[in-house]
């Protein structure tokens, strides 16, 4: 028997009014919740001072609930009862501002229930969010013993932090974790950038801080966008794939989704490659034409070293495309057999000639082509004793490029014994062919859907809709956001992503939402405990092209374009190899200034040296910036170093640099007329010295 039918039964006897008003409650009585809080709203929680906030939970539908907030000490300024009803979906929100303090008790009643909270603070409210260094806990810092005995000293900094777990099919209405107040104990596993920007924070403005912390190592900014980011970036690629993710799963939210994903995908895909490749130059494109043949005359082009690691041949990979090639020599006994021509992974997508016929290609529409081993068939009637040549048309359009994978994998052989093999390790060379829009190659669309599982943390969405959307109900003042290693090859499209992400944190939490991120920091790579020379950066070259070197320029530009915004610079307090460094205390520190200045108020400078402008004045290059406050200084009382000239040429040579009051001169003898110039340009350095007399560092930059 269903509920529904002992329920009806239970009607018998009752008048006709009566069962009719019964019945009307039905639908009450099966959705009926105990009264609660929503789990947000816990013991010692911290709510957001000074602003509307909304108290919520759930109860039965259309109940009155009264909820009382009274001081547990004489001294809050404050004891109000206010009441609410719960709504049909069986949900209740009572609005109320309340002031800085605490502790304050939170009671909610509605007939015979009550549930109470206790020890609640009210103050400044943050999210913390990012990537493994803002998830790098306080015992894992520089000095963490001592810190974490500290902060049982500090009882009115608390933090919420949430559970890891993804959710790729719906935004998640209830957070999973606990609000904790600081302990030696509980010290010991939050994050070390949350804890001395809350404490820098409850210093200053001497009340309580509460820090939301929802972070995941070696995750992409696109899995902290809500859906809507990506509609409003019109990036249907992104959401086509999240679609196919969700293909077999039940139940899942397809709100917003589009559909026929594998035509739509590869529609996209090729819109995309057919404008990508129209930005080449049409003399570059003539001028490759034959270069696939056998009768070209190659030897002009650069020789590459022979293939003895699982490394690419390349170093400094173009965003265009370019060419590779090498010969063989084909024994008799192989004439007139069809071959296996085995090149390993070609990043990022390829034509392959044998002879100048194509024998093969891997495009972008391919799942994880970027690392696919490339295994062609040359045809029986191709195959003739002799010198041959193999050409590799490939094409980037971000990062790392060239031919990848292990020695073993690059060889050509007969199809029928692959074990006579004759390996292609050696002799290869290299030409570009043209260059392509960096802008465009950096919006390339995702590739069809299965390169993860739905549930892997690095989907787009599930991280936001996992960690961050059972806050929408909360009240922030703002966010810290330390996330980018992951990104950093593909600067100019979170360029796009990084405000997109940011206007929907305002769509849900206002405009007045604070946005602080930290620059990502001093690094080369990351080998902790096989370190490398540590003197390595004396060799450094200013015209290296790096992507962590154009990811720093890139976050220097979205404060222009990211309103009510500020950054940390972190360059000056790195590891070379370690990509998690230790010294967490002046990063929490400098996004506490930043938060101070755009927030609360605080009129004096919170940043090093911006980059403004410059002019050009003979041979020397005059640089104006922001930020120069107490004055433009040598941090370390040596000369400037890492700065860098270049003429028309744009090949630059590291500049003599001298202060003059609030501008920067720039010469180099080699550069007998510059015009423009660079400032850390490197991805490690020890002689980036330059700031201001306020204690803080200047961002690094280029002039063009």
């Amino acid at each position: 028997m269903s509920a529904i039918d002992t329920i009806t039964y239970s009607t018998k006897g009752l008048t006709m009014k009566t069962r009719i008003a019964f019945l009307l409650l039905l639908p009450l009585l099966l959705v009926a919740e105990p009264l609660a809080f929503h789990r947000n709203f816990q013991d010692h929680a911290v709510l957001q001072r000074d602003k509307k906030i909304a108290i919520s939970g759930v109860g039965t539908p259309g109940a009155k609930v009264t909820l009382t907030i009274a001081p547990e000490n004489s001294s809050y300024p404050f004891d109000k009862r206010l009441t609410g009803r719960v709504s049909q979906k069986g949900e209740w929100s009572i609005a109320v501002k309340l002031p800085a303090g605490g502790p304050i008790t939170i009671a909610a009643r509605s007939g015979d229930e009550e549930v109470i909270l206790h020890d609640i603070l009210v103050g400044e409210v943050w999210f913390c969010s990012g990537q493994s260094n803002m998830a790098f806990t306080l015992a894992s810092a520089a000095d963490g013993a001592y810190l974490i005995n500290q902060a049982g000293t500090l009882p009115h900094i608390r933090f919420f932090h949430t559970n890891n777990f993804t959710s790729l099919e719906a935004e998640q209405t209830e957070p999973r974790g606990t609000w904790k107040v600081l302990t030696p104990e509980t010290a010991k596993s939050v994050s070390a950038v949350g804890y001395f920007f809350a404490r820098q924070l409850a210093r200053d403005l001497h009340v309580p801080v509460g820090i939301v912390h929802a972070s995941w190592g070696g995750v992409p900014l696109r899995a902290f966008m809500p859906r809507e980011g990506f509609q409003k970036l019109e990036r249907e690629d992104i959401l086509l794939d999240i679609a196919a993710s969700l293909s077999q799963i039940k139940q899942a939210d397809l709100t917003g989704l589009p559909t026929n994903v594998s035509e739509r995908l590869n529609v996209i895909i090729q819109n995309w490659k057919e404008k990508y490749l129209a930005t080449e130059k049409k003399e570059d494109l003539e001028a490759a034409r034959g270069w696939m043949n056998p009768s070209l005359d190659d030897s002009e082009w650069t020789l590459l070293p022979p293939k003895v690691e699982k490394t690419s041949f390349m170093q400094n990979a173009p965003i265009g495309i370019e060419w590779f090639r090498t010969s063989v020599e084909i024994p008799a006994e192989w004439s007139g057999r069809e071959l296996l021509l085995s090149l390993g992974a070609i990043d990022e997508v390829d034509t392959t000639y044998f002879n100048g016929v194509q024998v093969g290609t891997t495009g972008f529409e391919k799942k994880n082509f970027w690392e696919l081993p490339r295994k062609y068939a040359i045809p029986a009637e191709m195959v003739k004793q002799g010198k041959a040549v193999i050409a590799i048309r490939e094409i980037n359009s971000f990062g790392a490029s060239g031919l990848f994978g292990p020695v073993e994998a690059w060889f050509i052989a007969p199809k029928d014994e692959p074990e006579k093999r004759i390996p292609l390790t050696a002799g290869w060379r290299h030409r570009v062919e043209g260059l392509l829009d960096k802008s465009i190659g950096a919006i390339r669309p995702s590739p069809p859907s299965g390169a993860l599982p739905a549930s892997h943390h690095c989907q787009p969405t599930t991280l936001f809709n996992a960690l961050m959307a059972p806050w929408r109900r909360y009240a922030f003042r703002g966010e810290i956001w330390y996330q980018g290693e992951y990104d950093c090859g593909r600067w100019a499209e979170y360029f796009l992503h990084q405000p997109a992400m940011v206007a929907t944190r305002r769509a849900i939490w206002g405009d007045d939402y604070a946005f602080l991120w930290c620059q990502v920091s001093g690094f080369e790579r990351h080998c902790p405990k096989d370190r490398g020379p540590e003197d390595f950066w004396k060799d450094n070259d200013p015209n290296r092209e790096h992507s962590w070197i154009r990811f720093r320029d890139m976050q220097r530009r979205l404060l222009k374009v990211i309103p009510n915004s500020g950054m940390a610079v972190t360059i000056d307090h790195g590891d070379a190899y370690d990509i998690h460094p230790r010294r967490k205390e002046e990063v929490g520190y400098r996004l506490a200034k930043e938060a101070e200045h755009i927030c609360y108020g605080f009129k004096g400078i919170s940043a090093g040296p911006l980059y403004k402008s410059h002019e050009i004045n003979g041979n020397e290059l005059i640089l104006h910036f922001d930020n120069v406050g107490a004055g433009l200084v040598s941090t370390d009382g040596q000369p400037l170093g890492c700065f860098a000239v270049a003429g028309e040429d744009g090949k630059y040579f590291w500049a003599n640099a001298r202060i003059v009051g609030a501008t920067v001169i720039l010469t180099a003898p080699e550069v007998p007329r510059p015009v423009k110039a660079s400032y850390g340009a490197v991805t490690f350095d020890m002689r980036l010295n330059f700031g201001n007399a306020d204690g803080f560092p200047a961002s690094p930059f280029f002039t063009e």
